[in-house]
Order: structure tokens, then sequence, then C-alpha cells
């Protein structure tokens, strides 16, 4: 019996409303946090009484939200292209970070453009991939199991 197609149709659809969410956020012209401003201060200026540099908590902070922000795409794409070719995950995520990275560099004088976005983004896709293998491991053990339950008649 063939399996289901629903899951990856399901899989694809959300990664495709997903990836527009990332293009939005990625190239939107000026910085995504700027609204939070007052509120982010706020929160680096206590941390900065813990004897923590705001600076650094905040570079902290972003570096944590850009592997964040790689994670959930990494594991839909692994959700779709299976277990066998996980590494397209990391790989996409890579170069979908160098191409806004670099679009932010050229064209969104607003914006800046980083190394380190990159190795945060991709660090995400790495852990999405990891997330997506677990995963399809666990269905695929579930469905051996439900396929050795006898049925009743």
């Amino acid at each position: 019996m063939p399996a289901d197609p629903r899951p990856r149709l399901r899989a694809l659809l959300g990664l495709i409303a997903y990836g527009a969410f990332v293009a939005a956020v990625g190239l939107w012209p000026t910085p995504v946090d700027r609204p939070f401003d007052p509120l982010l201060s706020r929160v680096l200026r206590t941390v900065g009484r813990t004897g923590v540099r705001p600076l650094d908590a905040y570079n902290a902070l972003e570096f944590t939200a850009n592997v964040a922000f790689f994670v959930l795409p990494a594991v839909l794409l692994v959700l779709i292209v299976g277990r066998g070719r996980w590494w397209l995950a990391p790989l996409t995520g890579l170069l979908c970070s160098v191409g806004i990275e670099l679009a932010q560099h050229f064209f969104l004088p607003g914006r800046l453009g980083t190394v380190n976005d990159v190795i945060a983004n991709t660090m995400g896709a790495l852990i999405g991939a990891g997330i997506g293998v677990q995963a399809l491991r666990r269905r695929r053990r579930r469905h051996r199991a439900d396929s050795r339950v006898p049925r009743s008649s």
C-alpha cells in the first residue's frame, strides 16, 4: 500500500507559507526588531545590571533568533524530501540565507547583511534537519508497530 501523501502535502504547504514569511522578514527594508526598540532597550538594560554588556546580550538574542528562524523550514523540507536527502535542508538554509544577506547588503540600505546571520541560519537549518530525521524515524517505527498488530474481523 503506498504511503499517504497528505503529510507531505501539508509539509509542502507549510514550507511555502513559512518561506514567504522568511522572505518578507529577511527582505523587509528596515530592521524587523525596530518596533520592539523600547521593550528591547528595557530588557537589555535589565540584563546589563547583571554584568552582561547590553550589546553582548543583544547579539546573543539576535543570533539565537536567527537559529530558531530556520529550524521549522528545515524540518518541513526533511518531511518532504525524506531521510535520505536530509542534507538538502541545511544546504537550502545556507543558500537562502546567503541570498537574503546579499540582498540586504546590496539592495537594502536600512539592513545589514552579516556572515553571523548566515552561520546562525545554517545552524538552525542543521538543527531542523536533525529534528525532521528523528520525526521520520519515529513515524516509521510507529507505522511498523501498527502494521504488526493483528486486526480483528
